[in-house]
């Protein structure tokens, strides 16, 4: 065996974690499909040399594979499990204490989330992944937030005709930011659903919860406003992304597919109470059911999209 096969093989079993039978079994059925396709390429006129690096090549980085065929066998090692419901306890810890209201805190936060979600984009979208991604989809959501806000204040100020320069320059750049936040979300959730529809769902879990957190914002006098009224608010928005996180842990080290779809429909039914406990307490039974229904719907929704795909 050459030092190319040598190596990938080497760089492969570090990353997967599956158990010395399954990954010599594994491995041998790998380098059994590349010497097939070396062949196949040979046939076609192209040296033997070049035509084992096309095959390695097509595998992709050692890592991303291991990723690919972990997922495959629904193996997902503690630490990348707590990684992905780190996402979440992250989410809840900056709201309930009220750091999101500090700048420092809040841009610290930020930066972690999208650096963790670009790293997990490099490797090729592990496990602990989805949580993160979910997570930094929810910064698109609140800017969306802060352009409707600017919408809010300066449109009557436009239609009066007393907007400035720099107020219709915050104008247009608001209206174009909505399609765009829109394209972001549904390009997200649609390569998402390409892999696996419930990793898809992972993805949009968070964003029921901080759409919840943006209106309570919101009612509370903006942004700006915002601050003891919406403590109360922000502590239950804390508990249910603390509940999430253990959901995410339970889901993530789930070994079976149907332990992974009932996890999934635990956690919106713990985000629907902990929701309509912020929304409206004293909703009807029949009110809590429609919602119930919408919120499971929306979590569910990837797996449509894949059987239409």
């Amino acid at each position: 065996m050459s030092s190319q096969p040598t190596a990938y093989f080497e760089r492969l079993r570090a990353h997967l974690g599956l158990g010395e039978a399954l990954e010599t079994e594994l491995l041998r059925e790998l380098s059994a499909h590349i010497d097939d396709r070396v062949e196949q390429l040979v046939s076609t006129g192209i040296p033997e040399s070049r035509a084992r690096q096309m095959a390695y090549e097509g595998f992709g980085r050692p890592q991303t594979l291991a990723h690919l065929v972990r997922q495959a066998h629904l193996v997902t090692p503690w630490a990348e499990a707590l990684l992905g419901a780190a996402a979440f306890l992250l989410a809840g810890v900056l709201i309930g204490p009220g750091l999101w209201q500090q700048p420092v805190a809040a841009a610290a936060a930020g930066a972690l989330v999208v650096s963790l979600t670009l790293y997990g984009l490099w490797l090729g979208r592990p496990a602990w992944f989805y949580p993160w991604a979910g997570v930094a989809l929810t910064l698109p959501i609140f800017m969306g937030y802060v352009a409707f806000a600017l919408l809010h204040r300066e449109l009557p100020l436009f239609l009066d005709g007393g907007a400035g320069p720099l107020a219709l320059a915050g104008i247009a750049g608001s209206l174009l930011y909505f399609p765009v936040g829109l394209v972001i979300v549904a390009a997200a959730v649609l390569v998402a659903v390409k892999r696996d529809w419930l990793d898809a769902s992972v993805l949009l879990s968070p964003l029921p919860c901080a759409l919840v957190w943006i209106i309570a914002i919101h009612t509370s006098g903006g942004i700006l406003a915002a601050g003891a009224a919406v403590s109360d608010t922000g502590v239950l928005v804390c508990g249910i992304y603390l509940c999430m996180a253990v959901a995410m842990l339970m889901f993530l080290r789930a070994s079976q597919r149907s332990t992974k779809v009932m996890t999934l429909i635990a956690s919106a039914l713990v985000l629907l109470l902990g929701s309509t406990m912020l929304v409206d307490p004293s909703g009807s039974v029949l009110t809590i059911g429609g919602r119930a229904a919408m919120l499971l719907a929306f979590l569910l929704s990837p797996a449509l999209v894949a059987r239409q795909a």
